[in-house]
């Protein structure tokens, strides 16, 4: 009988030869595929030149990052792989979880079935405590701290963060501070140490893009100095560990250098132009970095040129699939259509097919306070039509059936679960239910 992992088949000469042509044709370094995929650099050397066979997560995570579509990933994927719609839907930039419940509770995410990814990161975390595994039980609570950060509960997702930063700290007995400069020296250090490192990088940058949305939806500017120190600890992590969060760490950095008064937009768009240079074409990351572009334009108050950058930025998210980034980007897009004094019921539909994609935190705050603005038969004639699907709330139906997909939802019960809430914002709490709520 043979032991061993079984290997897929694939054609091994004909991907070498697609993955060495793509390479220089997309300008793309063997460092930069390293951090665009997470494979060591000696693994992708070794592949390339026929010394070993690519495995098959490895493999998607190069085509992923080549930024081939389904059809051209097919011819080197067996059937049975994941698929690599999903993992665009898992909403996390950067490499999926290391454990199998984790990444199942990342699947759940991608499928809006909330409390199921919740139950799966908080058993992994407890089962991590009760084994004494403090490298499983930080990427659990990162995982918990990006789940809450998600549905935009920034407290909880502060927690939770934090949580895993001191399991860290505690871990290799020392601060945040010295563990960034331990690493940025020329000594190497354990996998394990790198490990846990790895782990630090991302909970550092989810805490930063947490953060920055706060200062960038709430105005919460006393925010800024701890965002960018954060970044700054993050960043350098991802360039010493050569880690594939680098881009969307150097993009997010760019927000939040635009919500400062001191800064320019050509500070601005230097961090998006070292975001772009390590990112393949045709990726979701790019479709996030254009949106990130417009944004920041939105905050200098570009607002023709930051409405066209979002408008690029939501064809592209729209072939992804990606429900979470659309709702912000239609909430932006509504954002600049007030700003701009344009029409009041574009604003007031594309804040609803925001909310209807992502009903939570600012992006449900912002459509509860036009839909509160409108006389009642014009909301329930727009919350019919979005029941409807009729347009422009088509997308929100067509998004929402591939999020369905593989889950016990269909994309109507989805849209009915985020019409409830949206109702339940726009109407004043009654005194009953306010006395519930506070206790």
């Amino acid at each position: 009988m043979k032991r061993g992992r079984p290997r897929d088949e694939y054609a091994h000469g004909e991907f070498r030869g697609v993955v060495l042509q793509e390479l220089p044709r997309r300008s793309l370094s063997l460092r930069v595929l390293e951090l665009l995929t997470g494979i060591n650099r000696g693994t992708l050397s070794a592949v390339l030149n026929g010394k070993r066979p690519c495995e098959r997560q490895d493999r998607a995570a190069i085509l992923r990052a080549l930024g081939f579509g389904p059809d051209r990933q097919g011819r080197f994927l067996p059937p049975d792989s994941a698929s690599t719609g999903e993992h665009d839907r898992i909403l996390l930039d950067g490499q999926l979880a290391s454990d199998a419940r984790l990444q199942q509770g990342q699947r759940f995410m991608s499928r809006a079935q909330f409390p199921e990814a919740h139950r799966e990161f908080r058993q992994v975390f407890e089962g991590a405590a009760a084994g004494r595994n403090s490298m499983l039980q930080a990427e659990a609570a990162v995982l918990l701290g990006w789940f809450h950060g998600e549905l935009e509960r920034f407290d909880d997702s502060r927690r939770w963060l934090l949580e895993s930063i001191h399991l860290i700290e505690s871990d290799l007995r020392m601060s945040t501070a010295e563990i960034v400069e331990s690493i940025s020296g020329s000594a190497s250090i354990s996998a394990t140490s790198e490990g846990l490192a790895q782990t630090l990088g991302r909970a550092l940058w989810i805490y930063s893009k947490v953060l920055t949305v706060k200062v960038l939806h709430d105005l919460d500017y006393a925010w800024l100095p701890e965002v960018k120190r954060m970044f700054q600890q993050s960043i350098r992590i991802d360039e010493r560990l050569h880690l594939p969060e680098l881009p969307h760490t150097l993009r997010w950095r760019a927000v939040a250098v635009a919500a400062e008064d001191n800064s320019t937009l050509q500070n601005v768009d230097a961090l998006l132009s070292a975001s772009r240079e390590l990112m393949a074409p045709g990726i979701p990351g790019e479709a996030s970095l254009i949106r990130e572009q417009g944004i920041v334009r939105w905050q200098k108050n570009r607002l023709e040129k930051a409405w066209d950058l979002l408008w690029d930025a939501k064809e592209r998210l729209t072939n992804f699939g990606d429900a979470r980034a659309l709702g912000a980007t239609f909430c932006v897009l509504s954002k600049v259509t007030v700003q701009a004094n344009g029409s009041p019921l574009r604003a007031r539909r594309y804040a609803l097919i925001a909310a209807a994609l992502h009903p939570h935190g600012y992006v449900l705050k912002h459509c509860a306070e036009l839909q509160t603005k409108m006389p009642a038969q014009d909301r329930l004639r727009d919350f019919d039509a979005l029941l409807a699907g009729e347009k422009p709330f088509d997308i929100v139906h067509h998004i929402l059936s591939r999020v369905a997909e593989g889950s016990p939802n269909s994309a109507f019960d989805l849209v009915e679960r985020s019409l409830s809430k949206v109702r339940l914002a726009v109407q004043p709490p009654s005194p009953v239910s306010l006395h519930f709520s506070e206790t």
